[in-house]
């Protein structure tokens, strides 16, 4: 199975991304595809181009786009309804409600729960991004299903973020499948893994990050996982 994360830039280059999607050998034909800050129509325009079938929900509309401002779970395989699990702390400055998307996906006839997510930047502080985090390890680990995969933007900055969220959802079961994939965004020549996969019940044969995507500021995660 394989599930790819990408946080597309503010849903600007769909078509760039759907381009991408199907020519770049490590992200061609997913199984799941969790996408971060898109609006409806370009959610839809992606599933169309792609052929997949999707689930979206956003808590709030983005005040540089005043669009809706949310995930979405894509996949070639059946879908139940949209899960809409809201996140607590709102940043003070520009910041915006938000929520992990979740639904159960039937990937050749086995139930896989999948959650996309995306956390606040580092002006919410540390210890309520860790909230942000613990609220969807705590959802995701009374979902009845066995296997699980949660991935996004979990704006990890530094390296005890990245520890904290490990924490967080360590505890509840779940292992960061792309703990080796290294630098997913960089800004100011400074490289930063905020992007990351986390799963109970499935086993990670590869992973990694493909640097020479374009449609977004930052790189799609990849992995490539068995049913454990």
């Amino acid at each position: 199975m394989r599930v790819v994360s990408w946080n597309i830039e503010l849903g600007r280059q769909v078509d760039r991304a759907a381009e991408e999607l199907t020519e770049i050998p490590e992200l061609r034909d997913a199984d799941l595809l969790l996408v971060q800050e898109m609006d409806p129509e370009g959610t839809q325009r992606l599933a169309e181009r792609l052929g997949m079938n999707y689930r979206y929900s956003a808590p709030a509309e983005h005040p540089m786009t005043q669009l809706p401002f949310g995930n979405a779970v894509l996949s070639q395989w059946p879908m139940s309804e949209v899960v809409d699990v809201p996140l607590p702390h709102i940043a003070r400055v520009q910041g915006q409600p938000r929520c992990a998307t979740s639904t159960t996906v039937m990937v050749d006839g086995t139930p896989i729960v999948a959650y996309s997510v995306h956390i606040e930047t580092v002006l919410l502080g540390l210890r309520r991004r860790s909230d942000q985090v613990s609220a969807i390890a705590q959802h995701a680990a009374e979902v009845a299903e066995s296997r699980v995969v949660i991935g996004g933007d979990f704006n990890s900055a530094s390296a005890r973020s990245i520890r904290a969220f490990d924490s967080a959802m360590g505890e509840a079961g779940f292992t960061r499948t792309s703990a080796t994939v290294g630098t997913t965004f960089e800004r100011f020549g400074r490289p930063f893994t905020l992007d990351h996969l986390y799963s109970r019940g499935l086993r990670v044969q590869e992973s990694g990050v493909v640097a020479a995507a374009s449609a977004s500021d930052h790189r799609p995660v990849w992995g490539h996982f068995s049913m454990a």
